[in-house]
C-alpha cells in the first residue's frame, strides 16, 4: 500500500508565534477562504504552483526561449501564462538565477516526523512542539490526522491552526472533534462576525465557521485558542468588534488572541500571478494595539487575551 502523502509549501523551525514554546510550523497548501490580507497567498491553491521573483531575474531569456509551452513573456508582469503553463518545472530547472521556483512539494508523514524529530530538544526545553498549519489542515485532513497520530506517539506536542471549514461540506465539525481529541491545542481562526463582510473579505461564508466553534467549545474549551486578526478598517470598527464580543460571551472563558495586521506578505502576490487587494494599508501602530487590548479585557473579563 502506497504511503499517505501531503502537499506542504514549507517548514518553518524555530517559530515562535504559532502555539507556545518553540515550535516547527508544518505549512500545508490549499485553502477554501480566499482573504483578502493572507500573508501566504502560495497556501491558498491546492496544487503546485511556479512562482517568479523579479528582483532575482538577469534577463537572460532561457525559461522564454526553452519553454515548451511558450507560457513565458517578458512583456508579462506576471512573467507567466498561468493558462499555458503545465507545471513541467523545465524553466525553473533552467533558471540560472533562480528567479523561478516551484511552490509545493509532495511528502509523507515519515518525512515529516523525521523533520520535526530534529528539533526535539528545543520542545522539551520550551514546552514547544508542531504546529500544522495551512493552508486549512482540514482540506488535507486524513493526512493531517495521521501526521498528528504519528508525532503524538512520539510524544511531540501538536497544534493545528485551522479555521473550521474544508470548503468540502463534508462533517468538518466531527473532523474538528477527531483532531481536538487528538492533538494539545487548536488554533481556531476568526476573521469576521459580520457574515456580509466575511463573505466579501473572504470568499466563503462564516455560518459553518462559527457554529463548528461553538461545538468545538463545549467540548474542548481548555484545548482552544481563538485567534483573531485585526485588519484596520475592516474588522477592527466599532460594529465589528460589538458583533466579536456578542459572539465571545456565549464562549465562557475562551482564550483569545489578537494578531496584528503586517504587510510581509504582500510581496508574494505578485510572484504567483495575483493582486494584493489591500493595496497600501498600513498595520495599526503598537499603542493602539495596546488600547484595543484593554478594551476588549474589559469588556469580556473572562477573556484572556494572549
Amino acid at each position: 500500500m502506497p504511503a499517505l502523502k501531503g502537499i506542504i509549501f514549507d517548514v518553518q523551525r524555530f517559530s515562535l508565534h504559532d502555539g507556545p514554546g518553540i515550535r516547527t510550523t508544518i505549512f500545508l497548501k490549499g485553502c477554501p477562504l480566499n482573504c483578502s490580507w493572507c500573508h501566504n497567498p502560495e497556501s491558498q491553491n491546492a496544487d503546485i504552483e511556479i512562482a517568479f521573483t523579479a528582483q532575482k531575474c538577469r534577463g537572460c531569456g532561457k525559461c522564454v526561449t526553452e519553454c515548451p509551452e511558450r507560457a513565458i513573456d517578458v512583456t508579462n508582469p506576471y512573467h507567466i501564462d498561468r493558462a499555458r503553463c503545465t507545471l513541467c518545472g523545465f524553466c525553473v530547472a533552467i533558471c540560472p538565477a533562480g528567479a523561478l521556483e516551484i511552490i509545493g512539494r509532495e511528502v509523507t508523514v515519515a518525512e515529516l516526523v523525521q523533520e520535526a524529530e530534529k528539533d526535539r530538544l528545543f520542545y522539551q526545553e520550551s514546552g514547544g512542539g508542531v504546529t500544522i498549519s495551512g493552508g486549512e489542515p482540514l482540506a488535507q485532513f486524513d493526512f493531517v490526522l495521521a501526521l498528528a497520530k504519528a508525532l503524538k506517539e512520539r510524544g511531540i506536542s501538536v497544534a493545528v491552526d485551522t479555521a473550521g471549514y474544508s470548503g468540502i461540506r463534508n462533517n468538518d465539525l466531527e473532523k474538528l472533534k477527531t483532531l481536538a481529541k487528538l492533538v494539545d491545542l487548536i488554533l481556531y481562526d476568526v476573521k469576521l462576525i459580520d457574515p456580509a463582510k466575511h463573505k466579501f473579505y473572504t470568499g466563503v461564508e462564516n455560518r459553518e465557521i462559527l457554529s463548528n466553534l461553538v461545538a468545538l467549545f463545549r467540548e474542548f474549551s481548555s484545548k482552544i485558542l481563538v485567534r483573531y486578526p485585526l485588519i484596520p478598517g475592516i474588522n477592527d470598527t466599532q460594529s465589528d468588534i460589538e458583533l466579536l464580543v456578542r459572539f465571545l460571551k456565549d464562549l465562557p472563558g475562551v482564550r483569545v488572541e489578537f494578531l496584528p495586521y503586517h504587510r510581509l506578505g504582500a510581496g508574494k502576490y505578485t510572484r504567483i500571478g495575483k493582486v494584493y487587494q489591500l493595496g497600501d494599508l498600513v498595520p495599526m501602530p503598537a499603542e493602539e494595539m495596546e488600547r484595543f487590548k484593554k478594551r476588549m479585557t474589559e469588556a469580556l473579563p473572562l477573556v484572556v487575551i494572549v
